[in-house]
């Protein structure tokens, strides 16, 4: 019987893209923030957008965990600007990192993104005026990772 190997992962959020960074490999998907943010037409957002948001991120995603089925749970870091904002938002102020974000807070914040006209999302507190645009999209991505990937948290890291 052989002992299971612990595989890390990285996924940072960019603007254009999601960079997936495994032990052994890097993997790029063509979907980041600003293409998300595009497909979210309303304020806020209908839920068939946001449905369709997390879904090519999901999607994307597939296609590494056909090559990598332990990517599905394995102990993963994530960054960007808007996976930062995230936690400022759960937190209500800065974000201090490295953060250990549980999926039921990244859930709650999306919820609250989502919901939100742009004039209330911009009074959250830690939410940087910077991000009030793409905050939504930023959540989108964070709960498409940790739902597919079945992460009960993960570390935000700078």
């Amino acid at each position: 019987m052989s002992a299971s190997v612990e595989v890390h992962a990285h996924i940072e959020v960019g603007d254009h893209e999601i960079v997936v960074r495994l032990d052994d490999r890097t993997v790029i998907l063509p979907i980041g923030v600003v293409s998300l943010a595009v497909t979210l037409h309303t304020d806020p957002p209908r839920p068939e957008e946001l449905t369709n948001a997390i879904g090519s991120v999901a999607d994307h995603l597939d296609d590494v965990i056909r090559d990598r089925s332990d990517l599905v749970g394995a102990t993963l870091t994530m960054s960007g600007p808007e996976v930062t904002a995230v936690v400022a938002v759960e937190l209500g102020g800065a974000a201090v990192l490295p953060f250990e974000l549980e999926r039921a807070a990244a859930e709650d914040v999306f919820r609250t993104m989502a919901t939100e006209a742009r004039r209330d999302r911009i009074a959250n507190p830690g939410l940087d005026a910077i991000l009030v645009d793409r905050i939504v999209a930023g959540s989108c991505a964070v709960v498409a990772v940790m739902r597919k990937l079945q992460l009960d948290s993960l570390t935000v890291c700078p």
